[in-house]
């Protein structure tokens, strides 16, 4: 269990070090640009525990949805591709999360 834990994590970290962020050449990453959506994304996208790891999709969900929400009046605004892709990647992470989760549950 513990090797398959250890490549796990492994492909993760490779995963998310070469990972290019798809929102960061949309919506600047200055530090008076730095939304909290983008925060909560970006914690969500480098973390490694994956029972962590839910919990911070689940943030990020919800205040990229809630800012989805708010921006409806400009839907062609580039910060909604951002935002699209960032939920696109959070529901991969969840997935790959879950499974992770459910084979440290069953031993596999």
């Amino acid at each position: 269990m513990y090797s398959s834990a250890q490549k796990t994590k492994e492909l993760r970290f490779t995963a998310t070090s070469l990972y290019k962020d798809p929102v960061s050449d949309i919506v600047p990453n200055d530090a008076a640009h730095a939304q909290e959506w983008r925060r909560r994304y970006q914690a969500a996208i480098k973390e490694l525990d994956p029972a962590k790891l839910l919990k911070r999709i689940a943030e990020a969900r919800r205040t990229i949805l809630d800012k989805i929400e708010d921006s409806f009046s400009k839907p062609s605004d580039p910060e909604q591709v951002a935002l699209c892709n960032a939920l696109e990647m959070l529901t991969t992470l969840r997935t790959i999360a879950e499974r992770e989760i459910s084979e440290q549950r069953t031993g596999t």
